[in-house]
């Protein structure tokens, strides 16, 4: 196996990242109109490949939370953005926020065994289930807790839908599909994902119940990946911030796979087709499956620190300058876990170094330009993989007040499969920003496209996430799919990431990356942050929208 190095490395010395006086002061004494070409240029593959380069390096050992890898990332982090010009925009002066982690190690110590007076059955853990702790208690269990159909697992009084009907589902597992309804485009916007098909509220909403944990079914389909990455993803030590005194948690949070699920059914006399097809309708009440499980684990608990990287580029309007865009990237993944091969290192090279990559390139091509009316704030937040956990902390802790947050814009993952021409852009159509990046596109010859799969609900899967639920007009830069260059290939190679590589040790750097497309979208990003950073109004939510009251 291969052995992770986890010795402090030697940051080369890349001249290019380096930013040199006069090179600020020969770009002011550019024309304006030259001057964002020349900054433009600066968005280069050598400048990106550089940066993914250090930061999914071995050295890095995965970028884990709490690990030497973490530290090593955000100094690199930091380091950059002082070496662009930016000043350090954490509270305390510096550039780290501090972000109190709680690490719990779940160690499933039985079989989840499943009884009814049909019989018995077992399942093994992570092949058919996994189970992690909802709590901060040294042991979690199942103890002849009643398993219970809840459909969705939705409750939703705008959309006239409700799950549980009334139903007191306290001290019981809840097991329940992934995703939210989308067979009525006049339901739950058809197939377009809401926060209702997260996991993340399916948890919430049955914590809010009193369940004892819930059963997410698992289907290649629903969720957009394999069951591997529920594997590999939960079958480790996993993160929070500190639990809050009171509020409600779940015992177990567990995911099962299709099978399982169809097994457990069937041991209650139950058939997992027939309960989906009777949930899709709305409103059904839940249906106790006549099962019963009881699961064990052991929980070993401790505290620790990350933290988020806030850079900050002043604005020159006194009018604007208290007024903040913000671009953020996540920089932590998943560290050292289960091996593939002789490959034990999670380096998360396209997830998120090469975003990363880019907040960094655009960091040093905005702190070139002379002058920007409004500040600009980059931030590279920690515990993304874990639950979103360091945007939601900055979220809650900004370090400026939330109203002068104007604008969140977040990259997670680039384009390294070739040049397309178009750009998805997650969140189209929610606010003026997919106007504002549609017009700079279109200037290009090239196209801002909706989320080619609403189904997956990514709007709510990245850090973005957490700007919108404080009222930020948010969105997610993601790279096209209309290649120019050997489409079907290209294709078929981005696909593979997904089906193959994702949150797996084999997202890694590789000399064939192909950089021009992340370079093209990086630089419709800088045009957009920086208009964005110029205009007479802040963008606003688009009437009506979800995230529009919060405002």
């Amino acid at each position: 196996m291969k052995a992770p190095i986890m010795k402090a490395p030697v940051i080369r010395p890349f001249a290019y990242l380096t930013l040199a006086a006069a090179t600020l002061a020969s770009c002011a004494a550019v024309e304006t109109d030259h001057a964002m070409s020349f900054c433009e240029s600066q968005i280069n593959e050598g400048v990106l490949r550089a940066h993914v380069e250090f930061l999914s390096s071995d050295e890095l050992g995965g970028r884990g939370v709490g690990t030497t890898g973490d530290v090593l990332a955000r100094n690199y982090i930091a380091s950059q953005l002082l070496a662009a010009g930016l000043k350090p925009g954490a509270a305390d002066g510096g550039w780290l926020q501090p972000v109190p982690i709680v690490g719990i190690q779940s160690n499933v110590t039985t079989s989840l065994k499943a009884r009814s007076p049909n019989g018995t059955a077992a399942f093994e853990a992570p092949t058919d289930y996994t189970a992690v702790a909802g709590s901060p208690d040294a042991t979690a269990a199942w103890n002849e807790a009643e398993v219970v159909f809840v459909g969705y697992g939705i409750n939703a009084p705008e959309q006239k839908w409700d799950d549980f009907q009334g139903v007191d589902v306290r001290g019981k597992v809840l097991m329940v599909m992934n995703n939210d309804p989308s067979t009525d485009e006049e339901v739950f916007a058809g197939k377009t994902r809401l926060y209702y098909g997260r996991w993340s509220y399916k948890f919430e909403e049955a914590a809010r119940r009193g369940a004892a944990g819930v059963m997410i079914i698992h289907t290649n389909e629903s969720a957009g990946y394999p069951f591997q990455v529920i594997q590999s993803s939960h079958g480790r030590e996993n993160f929070w911030l500190p639990f809050e005194e009171g509020k409600p948690t779940l015992a177990v949070r567990s995911w099962c796979s299709d099978i399982a699920a169809s097994t457990m059914c069937r041991l209650g006399g139950h058939d997992l087709d027939a309960l989906r097809a009777r949930a899709e309708k709305g409103n059904q009440p839940p249906v106790p499956l006549g099962v019963t499980v009881n699961l064990e684990i052991q929980n070993d608990l401790r505290e620790m620190q990350s933290a988020n990287v806030v850079g900050v580029l002043p604005g020159t309007d006194p009018q604007l300058m208290d007024e903040y865009v913000v671009l953020t990237a996540h920089f932590d993944h998943l560290g050292i876990g289960k091996p593939r091969g002789d490959d034990a290192i999670y380096n998360g090279a396209v997830d998120n170094a090469s975003g990363c990559a880019g907040l960094l390139a655009l960091a040093r091509a905005a702190a070139l330009l002379p002058e920007r009316r409004r500040s600009m704030l980059f931030l590279a937040v920690t515990a993304e993989e874990s639950g979103l956990l360091g945007s939601k902390y900055y979220a809650e802790h900004p370090t400026v007040d939330k109203q002068q947050l104007v604008a969140n814009v977040n990259v997670d993952g680039l384009n390294v499969w070739g040049p397309t021409t178009d750009i998805e852009f997650i969140g189209y159509g929610k606010n003026s920003l997919s106007d504002v990046a549609s017009r700079i596109a279109k200037a290009r010859g090239r196209e801002i496209k909706p989320d080619s799969q609403p189904d997956l609900g990514l709007f709510y899967r990245s850090d973005h996430f957490n700007f919108a639920r404080i009222g930020v007009p948010a969105a997610f830069f993601k790279g096209g799919k209309e290649f120019l260059d050997q489409p079907a290939n290209r294709k078929r190679m981005k696909a593979s990431y997904t089906t193959v590589h994702y949150h797996q040790p084999t997202d890694e750097l590789a000399k064939w990356w192909n950089f021009e497309g992340a370079v093209n979208d990086m630089r419709v990003l800088f045009n957009l942050l920086i208009q964005t950073a110029n205009a007479d109004d802040a963008p606003t939510w688009t009437p009506g929208d979800e995230f529009e009251k919060l405002r």
